[in-house]
């Protein structure tokens, strides 16, 4: 029955995959004199040869399939002077409206008006935010998320990690680049590196996404890079804080970025440059501190934190061959795209600072994605594109130096000092007396490997099709699907007790029984896809688990944007497919089955597919002349991430017969489900304020978390298992207001006010009480780690034009191409629950005596600035910067002690055993109890110069 539904649904939607279209449309109506349409009228795009469309019988005309860029458009009719309209904006999924346009009868042959149309930002019936590139530039803000992290509704902590949009966890988001997906399908975390030269403009819809986006819950991020054109083009740039120092109070942290970016034609002759071209771009990142820390200078000598160093290469390319502007009879273009990423980071283990730093985990992560796509322009009026793409990443952390030998971490030849002569032995050295065993001794080994290797491979379908009528509408169909065949391999475990198993020189044989060993609590394996052996060449894991997971994920959508003049309709349905090919528990409450033997192939059935429809509908229209009211309405699903839904079925036998404390991997997990409601209300201030304010409120159900199946005759103490056991919901108000510039000023300003409440922050929030056997798991609700009450930001750019908009001599000089971009961002701090003195020296692990989550922490408050200057010199320009973050070296709190309330002291020092320790251990205690991930970052101050060419 799988087979034949599967094979019917690609029947229907050609076995493809689509998430979004990367380009958006341009429509108007072309009028006489006496406003009569123009029937016929020729309505081209200069830039682009093969577009354009002529006005129907009302005058009306719609261009589809337009490149995100700025555009001149050109409107010819026979006895009418030629109209040029120029600065006509396109944005991804945006319709640009040019309004009506008036002919004349006239002995000119060409009118020539500019109507400097501003980006209409994100359609009206969505909510979000579009950041271009000159905002990108200005900012001095890198990476993708840190970009969206100043978007209404968006919420970032202070280290700058992943982000979680109208109160969702960080998992629910969806990163698009260039069409194509970049979220990590194994945990939901972004690969996405797109070098900043490399951005034409960032989509941030926070609400309202259409049909066409599948796969999340909270938030899709479309980004839009940069195509060659027939010229020449490209820009080299380096940025550094070598320079800083006490002048400036601040230290320097290693921080080092080196990028070049080209493009334009790929053969430079006068009929291929328009034809083929590309725009690739090349990045180096060297980092000595990857995530700096205000408490640094506290802690470290020189304020440098030990081994937290971060290299990256970021490679990325786009190559476009348009056989439109060949032929016109030939409206076929053809899409490649290549990104390639590659990054090794310590990580910091703050109890290896001071002895051991060297052996700070290292992980190492290799992302590579490519498409190729073609697109058809069937009309004007209907285009469809179809793609192939490919994905994968290989992820691996380890200890930093024996890494993938295995079998040296617990070796005595290679780890001198290494304590035990047996399994759970052998995993700690000696306690150290300089330290009094509060930081680990020099070679202690980081035990753990963990290995993720992640692909896809998949083929995508959009269409468009504009139907322009006039009693019922403009419509916008647009239908698609999706397809995706993954391939996951997983390898984690402790590899230090592997060498505890000598030859038992009785039997020939190894000490321990290799599986009883490899699958015990001292290495706990969890494996597929490989086939692991041990150092005598024994097969450790099963032929079934030697193969890897092969889950399938599969969508398709149909929507319709209905334009009926001042009302906009955008309804539609989306359909979404998951086979996670693998074998279930048939009953997670007997694991024993008819023959009485734990987990055995009869305990287990072929899973089944899981198909969810998911209807959308947003609507506006004009309330007054310059505001629009908004709604929306959606239900919305993600799948599961692919990490919970597998597990070794060795390793989840021995969970049993180990009495193993962890949460098991569910293959029966379903996707998770989500409702939203929302209305708004867009109000333009003038020629140049632009104000947007939204409410909204969203019920997540089977969110993944840990819970625990109660014992039962086959299994007495029960056992800890992810399931579709959470919910939450949040609601709020975003409010975000834009001034374009204007006598040289132009203002951004978010704010959000967020209720996120639930049951668990995150897959893990139950983890403790789901693995004890003795604990209950209350759905009790309560506010979310990310329930930050206010968060906003305050961006002000100011910045001098050319000779003409400075005064003369040499002041004018100075201020010429002379900027600056002053952000400010604010936020009420995120809860934590008060806590009694913990038992144990470096915990937080008193009894609560509040609420969990009840209580908040104080407000943060950070300002970055940016100065910049641009000199043309020769036939390039060199803009040189200036870009300081946390300019008054604020103490931003990250996270703090549920018994103090405090960053740096848990309290143990006030428990009796803590009074009672000697001076010494105090000493070291408070060294490793100040985590530098309980703080933001302090000041740093970096120079760059970029050269525009």
């Amino acid at each position: 029955m799988k087979f034949v539904t599967l094979s019917v649904f690609f029947t229907l939607f050609l076995s493809v995959t689509a998430y979004s279209q990367t380009t958006g449309s341009i429509s108007g109506t072309v009028v006489d004199e006496k406003n009569q349409p123009l029937v016929g009228a020729i309505v081209r795009v200069v830039e682009k040869t093969g577009l354009g469309a002529e006005t129907d019988a009302n005058g009306d005309f719609i261009i589809l399939n337009v490149d995100v860029g700025t555009y001149t458009v050109k409107i010819s009719y026979t006895g009418y002077a030629d109209k040029v309209v120029s600065d006509v904006k396109v944005s991804v999924d945006l319709k640009n409206k040019m309004g009506v346009i008036q002919m004349s009868q006239t002995e000119f042959t060409t009118e020539v008006i500019g109507i400097n149309a501003e980006r209409q930002g994100i359609p009206v019936e969505q909510s979000g935010k579009l950041i271009t590139t000159e905002q990108i530039e200005n900012s001095g803000i890198r990476g993708i998320t840190n970009l969206v992290s100043k978007t209404a509704g968006v919420v970032q902590d202070e280290r700058g990690g992943q982000i979680n949009i109208r109160g969702g966890r960080t998992s629910e988001n969806l990163i698009i680049v260039d069409g194509v997906a970049t979220t990590n399908p194994v945990d939901g975390s972004s690969t996405a590196s797109v070098p900043n030269s490399l951005l034409q403009e960032i989509s941030v819809l926070t609400g309202g996404f259409g049909a066409e986006y599948g796969n999340a819950l909270s938030g899709v991020i479309n980004v839009t890079t940069k195509s060659g054109s027939d010229i020449y083009t490209g820009s080299l740039e380096a940025q550094t804080d070598a320079l800083a120092g006490k002048w400036l109070k601040t230290t320097s942290q290693g921080y080092n970025l080196y990028n070049i970016s080209f493009g334009g034609p790929l053969i430079p002759s006068k009929g291929l440059s328009k034809i083929i071209n590309f725009y690739s771009s090349v990045e180096r990142q060297y980092l000595q501190v990857a995530n700096p820390s205000w408490i640094a200078d506290q802690l470290f000598p020189g304020g440098i934190i030990p081994n937290f160093s971060k290299k990256l290469w970021s490679y990325s390319g786009r190559l476009s061959i348009n056989l439109t502007d060949l032929k016109k009879s030939v409206p076929i273009n053809f899409r490649f795209g290549a990104s390639v990423t590659n990054t090794q980071q310590q990580r910091v283990a703050m109890s290896y600072w001071k002895e051991n730093s060297e052996r700070n985990p290292l992980e190492k992560i290799d992302d590579q994605q490519f498409y190729g796509r073609i697109t058809h322009n069937v009309s004007n009026k209907f285009f469809y594109e179809l793609q192939a793409n490919y994905y994968s990443t290989v992820d691996v952390l380890s200890d930093a130096i024996f890494q993938d030998d295995w079998f040296k971490y617990g070796d005595t030849n290679y780890v001198p000092g290494l304590g035990g002569t047996g399994p759970g032995q052998g995993q700690v050295l000696q306690p150290d007396p300089l330290t009094e065993n509060v930081f680990r001794r020099p070679n202690t080994v980081y035990n753990n490997y963990d290995k993720k290797e992640i692909s896809y491979i998949g083929a995508k379908l959009d269409a468009t099709y504009a139907l322009q009528t006039k009693k019922s509408g403009d419509h916008e169909f647009k239908f698609g699907g999706e397809y995706r065949y993954h391939t996951l391999r997983k390898v984690n475990f402790g590899p230090v007790a592997t060498a505890f198993n000598p030859i038992d020189t009785s039997t020939g044989l190894p000490t321990f029984s290799p599986q009883n060993l490899w699958f015990g609590r001292d290495v706990l394996l969890n494996s597929y896809g490989y086939d692991i052996r041990d150092q005598y060449g024994n097969q450790i894991v099963s032929a079934e688990d030697i193969e890897a997971k092969h889950p399938i994920v599969a969508a398709a959508y149909l929507r319709d944007k209905i334009d009926f003049g001042d009302f906009t309709v955008n309804a539609g349905v989306r359909m979404d497919y998951l086979d996670v090919a693998t074998d279930v528990l048939k009953n997670p409450k007997d694991l024993l089955g008819a023959d009485g033997e734990l987990l055995t192939a009869d305990d287990y059935k072929k899973s089944e597919a899981d198909i969810t429809f998911s209807p959308r509908l947003g609507f506006s229209f004009p309330v007054t002349n310059n505001t629009i009211f908004t709604a929306q309405y959606g239900k919305f699903i993600q799948i599961p991430p692919l990490d919970y839904l597998y597990i070794n079925k060795l390793a989840f036998k021995y969970f049993f017969t180990n009495s193993v404390q962890n949460v098991a991997e569910n293959s029966s997990l379903k996707p998770e489900k989500l409702t939203s409601y929302e209305v708004g209300i867009k109000q333009q201030i003038g020629d140049y304020v632009n104000l947007s304010v939204s409410a909204y409120y969203k019920e997540t159900v089977d969110q993944i978390g840990a819970a625990r199946i109660s014992g039962s005759s086959t299994v007495p103490s029960g056992y800890a298992l992810y399931f579709n056991s959470d919910f939450s919901t949040s609601r709020g108000l975003d409010f975000y207001l834009s001034m374009r510039r204007t006598n040289r000023l132009a203002v951004d300003i978010s704010y959000t006010l967020l209720y996120a409440s639930g049951i668990g922050s995150d897959p893990n929030s139950k983890f403790s009480l789901a693995t004890n056997p003795s604990g209950e798991l209350p759905n009790v609700v309560f506010p979310l780690d990310y329930d930050q009450r206010h968060t906003g930001s305050i961006n002000l750019d100011y910045r001098f034009g050319g000779e003409s908009d400075v005064p003369k001599g040499f002041a004018g000089k100075i201020l010429q191409n002379l900027g600056m971009n002053v952000l400010l961002s604010f936020n009420s701090g995120r809860p934590y629950t008060i806590r009694q003195l913990p038992a144990t020296a470096f915990a937080d692990d008193g009894l609560a005596t509040s609420t969990k989550n009840g209580i908040y922490r104080g407000w943060n408050l950070k300002l970055d600035a940016r100065l910049d200057k641009t000199v043309p010199i020769w036939k390039t320009n060199w803009n040189f910067y200036v870009y300081c973050t946390n300019l008054l070296n604020t103490e931003i709190v990250n996270n703090v002690f549920g018994a103090t309330g405090l960053p740096d002291d848990n309290g143990w020092l006030n428990t009796p055993t803590g009074n009672g320790t000697n001076e010494n251990y105090k000493a070291n205690w408070y060294d490793r109890i100040r985590n530098i991930s309980n703080w933001g970052a302090p000041r740093q101050v970096q120079f760059g110069v970029k050269v525009n060419f």
